[in-house]
């Protein structure tokens, strides 16, 4: 097994009896401007879409592709944005880690286990692991990532129109 390809987490996951997987990243973290957003997706085990990675990876044309498919084949996703008074009055580190819990509120369907991009969310009613270069190991972080900066990305474009 290749330990650096999205999809180790949730083989090994599944291969505890976990089957509904939850990947969690947010995007615009470190943006000078603009809303930070978050996204939650949930794949099926058995899903292959080639391609799949880390967003930051992908050329734009690559995410919009990914994130049509990734939408089409999800169990459930959810994205989250943060608008920047927000973020000005409450703290980015604060506004952050609410965006991705109520991300992961947002799910149609309860995951039974959540993987998360480095930032641990506490009094989650499932089990969790925060992993740092989740994207690199969790093909459904690697879909969080994508699908939240595919939003991202058309809110800036909208901003700048």
């Amino acid at each position: 097994m290749v330990l650096d390809a999205p999809g180790v987490m949730e083989a090994r996951l599944s291969e505890a009896g976990f089957r509904l997987v939850a990947g969690v990243d947010e995007v615009g973290r470190g943006a000078l401007a603009g809303p930070l957003f978050a996204a939650a997706v949930i794949l099926p085990e058995d899903a292959h879409i080639p391609g799949l990675r880390d967003s930051k990876m992908c050329t734009r044309l690559q995410r919009e592709r990914l994130a049509r498919e990734i939408r089409d084949t999800a169990v459930a996703f959810s994205v989250v944005r943060v608008q920047h008074d927000r973020i000005d009055r409450l703290g980015l580190q604060r506004c952050n880690l609410d965006a991705l819990r109520r991300a992961l509120k947002g799910l149609a369907v309860a995951p039974e286990y959540v993987l998360l991009d480095c930032f641990k969310l506490r009094r989650l009613t499932v089990s969790a692991l925060a992993v740092k270069k989740a994207d690199a190991v969790s093909k459904n972080v690697a879909a969080a990532s994508i699908v939240a900066k595919v939003h991202r990305d058309a809110a800036m474009r909208r901003y700048h129109r």
